[in-house]
């Protein structure tokens, strides 16, 4: 199947699932008359439907007329919604994105292809990181179109489900950590002089630079020694980051993160 010839439905509308929805509607890869979606508050489905220009539906119909299922419901409705889908056409394919919930958990209600993926909130602009997980070995189709609705939104990766919660801790949580750390960055420079817009900038335009940099060149330690001239400001910076243990400091961010994943799959 072509992923233009491809119906899809979104069952939940949230954020994250417009944000994929608007990603799919600016690479066009399928056309808005085959995309429908359903989620719980009537109003805003309305008003979703005119902002986004796609049909909302029943549950029964979006089961029956969508080859591909994107689930983005809240984790505590998940057994309500996979009891609903329960029995549908085995062929459908399902993306879920809730957090938490373990594949053995759909296992007990669906028999479909489905992976697990987990986007992040840099999706929006065209430079997010989605971790799949698959239930089973994908067919090259599953797979193709899986990847190929993800990555125009940015890169994505396929890890076995033990990875999801460390993954969390990197990715999925990870742009809040570096909001953090630009904003840190910013402060200080309006402390100096520079207005708080052009210091958010710099810092901003730095962090996505270095990333770049860093995804081109593929060994950062190399890119530490290019930069860190002997005696030089860049030096200096590292010497403090070490003296105040920043490196452990941030995998202890990552781990509390990592931690709360896990603990919200025991909860689920």
């Amino acid at each position: 199947m072509k992923i233009s010839e491809m119906h899809l439905g979104f069952l939940g509308f949230g954020h994250m699932a417009q944000v994929i929805f608007q990603a799919i509607d600016h690479a066009k890869l399928i056309p808005r008359s085959q995309v429908s979606f359903i989620r719980r508050d009537p109003q805003k489905m309305r008003e979703n439907e005119k902002t986004f220009g796609i049909t909302s539906t029943s549950l029964e119909r979006l089961l029956k007329t969508s080859d591909l299922i994107i689930l983005g419901v809240r984790p505590h409705q998940a057994k309500e919604v996979l009891s609903q889908m329960k029995g549908m056409d085995p062929a459908k394919m399902v993306v879920t994105m809730l957090s938490g919930i373990h594949i053995a958990t759909y296992r007990k209600y669906l028999k479909n292809p489905l992976v697990r993926v987990m986007p992040n909130t840099a999706s929006e602009v065209g430079m997010g990181m989605s971790v799949f997980s698959y239930a089973d070995a994908p067919s090259e189709v599953f797979r193709s179109l899986t990847h190929l609705l993800f990555s125009c939104m940015g890169e994505v990766i396929e890890l076995p489900e033990a990875m999801m919660d460390i993954s969390v801790g990197i990715s999925g949580s990870g742009p809040g950590f570096v909001f953090r750390l630009i904003e840190a960055a910013a402060r200080e420079g309006e402390k100096r002089g520079i207005p708080y817009k052009d210091a958010l900038t710099m810092a901003a335009q730095t962090f996505m630079g270095a990333g770049k940099l860093v995804l081109k060149k593929g060994n950062v330690q190399n890119l530490l020694l290019q930069i860190a001239t002997p005696n030089g400001t860049t030096e200096a910076g590292l010497k403090k980051m070490s003296e105040l243990k920043i490196d452990e400091h941030y995998r202890e961010v990552i781990s509390a993160a990592t931690k709360r994943s896990k603990e919200l799959s025991e909860e689920s």
